[in-house]
């Protein structure tokens, strides 16, 4: 085998095309990434997070939270973007999130800092239904990521 081979991860062949973090990044494991900066988005996605991986700083995809996670961002530390900047979260695949009436999986996110402790929130999940959604705190010591 040859010395670029060896350094390459399985990981790496299975980088989806795309501008943005999705289901398939976290489909392995839990990612914990530092909000870097905001942009403005689109009208389905009016939220661009700017984030780079909290253990290496090493820049990734955009994250681009659905109205819940936005919820959840918002709940914990406030509707001001610029306080986001230099926060942590720790995001998760969650295989049951539905699009369209159909299972396609999505970003959840698990735990931020910021918080000194775990957040209830009450989240709607469709027009009828709301589920109490839990964010743990997370501290500097626990930022690794255990996808790697």
């Amino acid at each position: 085998m040859n010395e670029q081979a060896t350094k390459l991860t399985l990981r790496d062949t299975i980088v989806p095309k795309s501008d943005q973090l999705n289901y398939d990044d976290v489909m392995a494991g839990p990612l914990t990434v530092r909000v870097t900066g905001l942009a403005a988005g689109s009208p389905d996605q009016p939220v661009i997070v700017r984030v780079a991986d909290a253990a290496t700083g090493a820049a990734l995809r955009d994250y681009k939270p659905c109205k819940s996670m936005r919820r959840v961002l918002i709940a914990c530390w406030g509707d001001r973007g610029r306080d986001w900047i230099g926060r942590t979260m720790r995001l998760f695949g969650d295989p049951n999130v539905m699009f369209g009436g159909v299972k396609v999986g999505g970003i959840r996110i698990a735990a931020v800092s910021g918080i000194d402790a775990p957040r209830r929130i009450m989240l709607t999940t469709t027009r009828s239904k709301r589920v109490e959604t839990i964010i743990e705190p997370i501290t500097e010591t626990n930022t690794e990521n255990t996808a790697q």
